[in-house]
């Protein structure tokens, strides 16, 4: 069994334009489904070092990004890698919840906060299809799963949901 590392990258911005998805799952709680409500660790990232260089180029963006890209959720290989974060080490929150109610550091927050979720799962079939679905969130979200980039959602408080087969 495969151990997958699940990272979640939550922004909250404010601006007018909302996307709906063309492809959510539909009769989603009639399907086989595996829960992932619980504790999820998260880090606070008022400066957004985890999502930019020092040029501002997004992680993501670059054909190499470098490991303290927080959704790569590297481990340092030595003394000397200057990794400074550590997702097993950080404070849980539970989800579904919003975090300004869970901590008195998150009262006020809004800014850029990570969260990650590590889970095992098996498929039953090899033809199933397998997606990650969520109910909602707000406002900003960029979804990453095992250091890939599954795509983004905006909308508040909105479901929407990313293919994970592969």
């Amino acid at each position: 069994m495969k151990t997958i590392i699940f990272s979640l990258l939550m922004m909250v911005l404010i601006y007018s334009d909302s996307q709906g998805q063309t492809d959510l799952l539909v009769n989603v709680y009639n399907r086989a489904t595996t829960s992932l409500n619980g504790d999820w660790k998260y880090i606070i990232d008022p400066y957004e070092n985890g999502y930019y260089n020092y040029r501002y180029q997004p992680f993501d963006q670059q054909e190499l990004p470098w490991a303290s890209a927080f959704f790569l959720n590297s481990s340092p290989k030595d003394s000397s890698d200057l990794i400074e974060y550590n997702f097993d080490q950080m404070e849980s929150l539970l989800v579904p919840g919003d975090w300004n109610s869970q901590s008195d550091k998150l009262l006020y927050y809004e800014g850029t906060l990570w969260y990650k979720k590590s889970f095992d799962y098996q498929l039953t079939k090899p033809s199933n299809r397998l997606f990650i679905y969520f109910e909602a969130s707000n406002y900003k979200t960029e979804v990453y799963f095992n250091g890939q980039k599954l795509g983004t959602h905006i909308g508040g408080f909105t479901p929407f949901n990313f293919e994970i087969t592969e």
